[in-house]
């Protein structure tokens, strides 16, 4: 089953990315696009107490973490459950506060 989290890739360097780029940040070759793995390691974690907007006011307190994906680049993301930085994580894209975005849970 795909994450649905949506990664990029440069054809000519293997160079992999999170944000969607019309060029490779490392060489200027054309990136093709590809759903990651959903795993990951976490790197940092916080809870957020003071919603950025009336949208996730609902959702306090919820976590958010960096996650070190398994093809390579670092995403923040909504955390579902406490982890010891170095965890193993499982994600996906998930809808919350009426936005896709990437939910993980420890593994």
């Amino acid at each position: 089953m795909s994450s649905g989290i949506e990664l990029q890739r440069c054809r000519a360097c293997a160079k992999t990315w999170a944000f969607p780029r019309r060029r490779c940040p490392s060489c200027g070759g054309e990136p093709e696009a590809f759903r990651a793995s959903g795993r990951a390691t976490l790197f940092s974690a916080t809870v957020v107490t003071r919603a950025p907007d009336e949208t996730f006011r609902a959702l306090v307190p919820y976590r958010i973490a960096l996650a070190d994906l398994e093809e390579g680049p670092r995403i923040m993301a909504h955390l579902s459950d406490e982890a010891e930085i170095g965890s193993p994580l499982r994600g996906r894209m998930e809808r919350i506060a009426g936005r896709q975005i990437p939910l993980f849970r420890p593994a």
